[in-house]
Parts: C-alpha cells; sequence; structure tokens
C-alpha cells in the first residue's frame, strides 16, 4: 500500500504567512495624512513638502525628506488615501526644508512664495542652520522639476526660522507677501511685510516693507491672508488668528486675545499702506488654524473669500464648518456646505492645522489638517481610511466632491447671491459695506480691478517623476528615489511572488521526500508568530519609529498644543534653539 504525501499543517501555515509577509513589504503604499505642510499649485500640479505625513505603514506623523506633487491635469478620486503612485517627487536639498515634528502645534509650518513657473520655501525651516542663510532662497523650478539655491538681492531679512504668519502671492507679478508669526508679531518686534518679488525671472529681491503711515501690520499670528485683485496692484485681506500687538484678557496665562472676523485688514500693494474694514453678517466663531482661498465672479462684480475648519483654544474645539467673506460688501456667509467627508461616520470631528488651494477658481482644495474629536481625541494620528488627506469642496455649489475635476467652470453661489444680489455670472449689487467704508481711501481702492492673468502654463500637467516613493525616510535617509513605474512595480512584485511560491513548494516537496526516507518523529520549530521558535517580520521596518529630536527637551513649548494647558503667566515665546540628538517630552492633543 502505497504510503500517503506528507502533509504538515503548522509548516504550510508558516509557509502561507512567510509569503504574505514578503508581499506586503512589496505592496504600493498610500498616502493617508498630511499637517503643517507648504503649499502651492503652480501650473497644474499642487505642490506640498514639509510637515508631517502618515502612510499606509503603521507609522504616526513623521517627516519625510520629499517634495510632493499632485498632477492636476485630470480627475481624482478623493474619498479615501491616495494612491503613492498618482504623486511625483523629488528629494529636499536640504534638512532645513524637512519641518517640524508632530506633535508641536504648527510644526514650524513654513510657506511657498510662488510665481508662474517656480516656488520659493520661505520661514518654518528648522535645524541649527534654519536662520542661516539670509540673503538666498531654494527654489524648486517646475519647468524641469530641479532644485536651486537662488541669491535674492535686498538684504538679510529672510527670517528664516519665524513660523505661523500669514502669506499670499500674486503669479501674475511674481510677488509674495509675509507678515506676522513667531517672529514679526511678536512683543512688536519686526513689525512690518516682508515682500518677496522674483518678477518671474532668475533675479529675485525682496524688501522689509514698513508703512508710511498708519499701523505697520496686522500682527497676526496663525490666521490666514489671501491676495485679490482690486485697486491699482492687488490687495491683502488678513484676518482670524490671534491678535499680537498688546497682551489680551482672554486667558488668564496666555498673551494674546483671539481677533473677531469683524476685523479685516488690508494692505494696498501700490501704497504701501494697512487699513482695517469692519465685516458683518454671519461672523465665524473666534479660530485659529483654519485655511481660506479666493474665488472671483465671472465679471469681477464680487470676489468670495471662502475659509474652512480651524481651531479655538478657548474651548477646545475643531471646527468643520463653511464660511465665505463676499467682498466688496465685506459680508460673513454661513455656508451649509453638504457631503463633507469628515462628518460621514458617527463622530463629528473637526479639522485644523490643514492648508487650502483655489484650482481655476472652482475648487478649494483642502489639503492635509489634525482632525480633533471630543475630549481631545484625534483620529488621524495614523492612517485612517474614514477621513483622507485631500477634500475638494466645489466653490460653485458649495457641495463637497468625491473627486477633483480641472474641468469645472466657476459661477456666483446662490447663497452668495441670495444676500450680495446678481446672478451665477457676477452683477453684484451690494458694492461697499453696510456699515460703510472705514476710510475714503479703500472706496478708491476698490472701485479698480486688476486684469486677470491670461498666463497658460505649457508643461501641460507633468506626470509622476518618482511615482515609487520613500515615505518612511528621515532627512537624515538619502536613498536615492527608484524611477520605476507603477507597473514596472506589479510586474516584479508578481515575478518575487511567483518565485516565492516557486521555493517554497520545493522545499516542501524537498522535507516531504525526507520524511518518508525517514519516518521516524520529528520536532519541528514553529514560525508561527508568537511562537517559542524563530518569528518572522517583514525585514525593512523597525518596530518602534526613530525620528530625529532637533528642540531641546527643557525648552518651553508653544503654548496652543490641543488638549494642553496654557503656560504660566508671565510667559514669552523665544524663538527654538535647534540642539542634534536631544529629546522632546511627548504633548498630547
Amino acid at each position: 500500500m502505497a504510503r500517503p504525501a506528507f502533509r504538515n499543517p503548522v509548516r504550510i501555515c508558516s509557509s502561507t504567512y512567510v509569503l504574505l509577509q514578503l508581499l506586503s513589504c512589496c505592496r504600493a503604499r498610500s498616502l493617508c495624512g498630511i499637517l503643517d505642510q507648504r503649499s502651492a499649485i503652480v501650473g497644474d500640479r499642487l505642490f506640498f513638502a514639509s510637515g508631517n505625513y502618515t502612510f499606509d505603514d503603521g507609522q504616526p506623523f513623521h517627516n519625510t525628506s520629499s517634495l510632493y506633487w499632485l498632477p492636476l491635469n485630470s480627475t481624482i478620486d478623493v474619498t479615501g488615501p491616495v494612491d503613492v503612485s498618482l504623486l511625483g517627487s523629488s528629494d529636499l536639498p536640504d534638512d532645513t526644508l524637512s519641518g517640524g515634528k508632530d506633535p508641536i502645534s504648527g510644526g514650524f509650518s513654513g510657506s511657498f512664495f510662488y510665481d508662474r513657473t517656480s516656488f520659493y520655501a520661505y520661514a518654518g525651516m528648522v535645524g541649527p542652520e534654519a536662520n542661516g542663510v539670509n540673503n538666498a532662497l531654494w527654489s524648486f523650478n517646475t519647468t524641469n522639476d530641479t532644485w536651486s539655491l537662488v541669491k535674492v538681492q535686498g538684504g538679510e531679512i529672510s527670517f528664516g526660522n519665524n513660523s505661523e504668519g500669514v502669506h499670499a502671492s500674486d503669479p501674475r507679478t511674481g510677488s509674495s507677501f509675509y507678515t506676522g508669526g513667531w517672529e514679526l508679531a511678536f512683543n512688536g518686534t519686526h513689525n512690518g511685510t516682508v515682500k518677496f518679488q522674483s518678477f518671474n525671472s532668475d533675479s529675485p529681491q525682496w524688501s522689509f516693507m514698513t508703512a508710511t503711515t498708519g499701523m505697520q501690520g496686522p500682527d497676526i499670528l496663525k490666521g490666514a491672508m489671501v491676495y485679490l485683485r482690486k485697486g491699482q496692484s492687488g490687495v491683502l485681506v488678513a484676518f482670524g488668528g490671534y491678535q499680537t500687538a498688546y497682551r489680551g484678557t482672554e486667558f488668564a496665562s496666555w498673551d494674546w486675545d483671539r481677533r473677531p472676523f469683524s476685523d479685516i485688514f488690508i494692505y494696498d500693494i501700490f501704497s504701501n499702506v494697512w487699513y482695517t474694514q469692519k465685516a458683518t453678517g454671519d461672523l465665524p466663531s473666534p479660530r485659529t488654524e483654519f485655511c481660506a482661498g479666493v474665488s472671483a465672479a465671472p465679471d469681477d462684480s464680487s470676489f468670495q473669500i471662502t475659509i474652512h475648519g480651524g481651531w479655538d483654544q478657548l474651548s477646545g474645539t475643531a471646527f468643520n464648518d463653511v464660511y465665505v467673506l463676499s467682498i466688496p460688501s465685506f459680508r460673513w456667509i454661513k455656508v451649509d456646505a453638504s457631503n463633507n467627508p469628515d462628518l460621514l461616520g458617527s463622530d463629528s470631528p473637526g479639522r485644523n492645522r490643514h492648508k487650502c488651494d483655489v484650482w481655476s477658481e472652482t475648487q478649494l482644495i483642502v489639503s492635509g489638517g489634525t482632525i480633533t474629536g471630543d475630549d481631545f481625541v484625534q483620529y488621524n494620528d495614523k492612517c485612517n481610511d474614514t477621513y483622507p488627506p485631500f477634500k475638494v469642496l466645489d466653490t460653485s455649489t458649495y457641495t463637497w466632491r468625491s473627486q477633483f475635476d480641472p474641468s469645472l467652470e466657476y459661477s456666483v453661489p446662490s447663497t452668495v447671491t441670495a444676500v450680495i444680489g446678481g446672478n451665477s455670472s457676477g452683477g453684484a449689487d451690494l458694492k461697499a459695506p453696510s456699515s460703510g467704508w472705514d476710510s475714503e481711501d479703500l472706496a478708491d481702492i476698490f472701485r479698480q480691478t486688476v486684469p486677470r492673468d491670461t498666463y497658460v502654463a505649457s508643461n501641460e500637467g507633468s506626470p509622476p517623476s518618482n511615482p515609487s516613493l520613500n515615505p518612511t525616510n528621515t532627512p537624515q535617509d538619502n536613498a536615492a528615489p527608484s524611477n520605476l513605474s507603477g507597473g514596472a512595480i506589479a510586474g516584479i512584485v508578481i515575478g518575487v511572488a511567483v518565485a516565492i511560491v516557486a521555493i517554497l513548494f520545493g522545499v516542501l516537496a524537498w522535507l516531504r521526500k525526507g520524511k518518508m526516507s525517514n519516518p521516524q518523529p520529528q520536532a519541528y520549530t514553529s514560525m508561527v508568530p508568537g511562537a517559542g521558535g524563530p518569528q518572522w517580520q517583514k525585514p525593512e521596518l523597525d518596530a518602534v519609529y526613530a525620528a530625529r529630536h532637533e528642540l531641546d527637551a527643557q525648552q518651553a513649548l508653544v503654548p496652543e498644543v490641543h488638549g494642553s494647558e496654557v503656560p504660566k503667566e508671565g510667559w514669552r515665546y523665544d524663538p527654538p534653539i535647534e540642539l542634534p540628538n536631544s529629546s522632546r517630552p511627548a504633548e498630547l492633543l
């Protein structure tokens, strides 16, 4: 009678486990979360870098050493994590651009100054060299996807380690502006506005603008600022956040008050003068860490500044609402934005520390942020499919979309026309604030409109150049990026899988043959995880994420850390002193 074929369930299960583990290390990853990044739309791509990221690798928020971009020349599903094969990437040229470490509030978030073809990393630098280069900025040219350190004429005014100020850019003229933050806003020190001009060329310059009359700036921290095509050369509109001009009274042990959304600050670029204007209507609750973007009516009769989310330190609440400030009526309107993906579950968390970028007037792209619920619960500290890294708000209908669509055209939403008059094409009836202009100069400024930019990007949607991303690397990891396509990677994975299966069957056949020739009982070493014998692990991943710690463990922390107490009375902020290889105490959201 023939001996039955040898079978060992433990060995087969162990082999299957090994195969699954090896295959899992080769699978494509997804981008799940972004926090405190700098971002900008240049051409037909959304670029973002610095800050902290989560991928579907089980790690919490952490830095990477990459610039990423999302092509916007086709539809994109935004209902969940984004497959990294859709992203392009490039190594950051310097460790100072890596961003701060979560959970430090703000994460030393910086900005991108940008024009039609290039962007420049400004502020939000980290490390001992954060403010070491005062007359140059790292620039990325989108026509050839290369980094360069560009000399800037005008003096040593970079404030490289400043963070959480407000900024805005006008790509048509290549002009960008930055004010506020921890450095420019603190106790009136360095009060003014940085004006950067690239002129859409390789010869940029900047200046530190101090107003000839009136106030020197809005003294703002964790607020927002946008560029509007009004006046002779455009205007900047800033609001929200904290006022840092003088000590506040809201918090017994925190220096500054939240700024009411009735206070709107306007900078006329042509005359270099800051103004204030009172806004009315459905005023948003005071908040910080929100984002804003602009859409203009087809006839330029009104401009809609849409804001989303934010954080209220006084009540410990994150917001997930939408408001629009219509200009020149300066009327706030609360929007009932439907289909918000953050609110589809049983929880109703808010989103803050995110960024907004507007595509062609039509869609407000919300990227990243922390998802915070009651009792300071953070829902996206690791990959969470429920809360996508990108949300898209249709600014014509104020409906959250499941897809980004580059072909949409803008029309004034009915929610707005019901207040300011006119129709979807414009024709606004309200052309001045209901309370009147706070200055006659403002009436003259808002009667003028800067023409639209007719420039068309020539790159026609550059495809991802490095789709095989390395999301778990840190600034000190300098492994060369892969240039393999998604199809090539899939082929490699399939080939590896076939080879592994063949090897396993060969080993099992050999063991069966040996067993048949030597049938005495043997003790088999278990390869099942948790057994006393050897255990299989994914070979490329450490069980513990080792992050660089750049800040002194004894240094005072930025106080607006969600869930923490405000600091003791008399607290003053000192710019961070970056020290390598030191540890930082954990902070709770």
